[in-house]
């Protein structure tokens, strides 16, 4: 892989898994490549797909991309699994290890379109939080006139503090 910012991605989670998070990857960075050649900068993505490697490898048949490899990952999130049976019982699933893939400085970031309270829960646990930071928070880039706005937490708290 090249030098860059690396994403790992829970492939499996939420409502439709690796066929949908396959394709979208290799779409990011095929604009992406196709973003540094128009304005001749160069910004590496590489993309880490998390999940069972025989249904990724699949998926990723035919598409020749060196900016993409994938960890093995035995079990799935599920939409409906408890947070707290996730937190207890699936340490070796995709999104655990994509977590843990920022934890040991392997990834910069990761991303999971899975179950929100169990994301939460391991994100806490694998990654810790900030001195001063009681709970995780959900942002989300809004488009504007000036490129985005990020909103800070989306209802993943009813009584949030300054």
């Amino acid at each position: 892989m090249s030098v860059g910012i690396t994403i790992a991605i829970d492939a499996m989670s939420g409502d439709e898994g690796a066929k949908i998070v396959v394709p979208a990857a290799l779409a990011f960075l095929q604009r992406q490549e196709s973003l540094s050649d128009s304005l001749h900068k160069h910004q590496a993505f590489n993309i880490i797909l998390v999940g069972r490697q025989d249904e990724l490898g699949a998926l990723l048949s035919g598409s020749e991309n060196s900016s993409i490899s994938v960890v093995h990952a035995e079990t799935v999130v599920g939409m409906n699994d408890r947070p707290s049976h996730v937190l207890r019982k699936k340490q070796d699933s995709s999104m655990s290890i994509a977590l843990g893939l920022v934890r040991d400085g392997k990834a910069d970031a990761c991303v999971s379109a899975g179950n929100t309270g169990a994301l939460m829960m391991l994100g806490r646990s694998i990654l810790g939080m900030y001195p001063g930071i009681d709970r995780p928070a959900i942002t989300k880039l809004f488009p504007s006139r000036g490129g985005g706005c990020l909103v800070l937490d989306l209802g993943a708290n009813v009584d949030s503090s300054a």
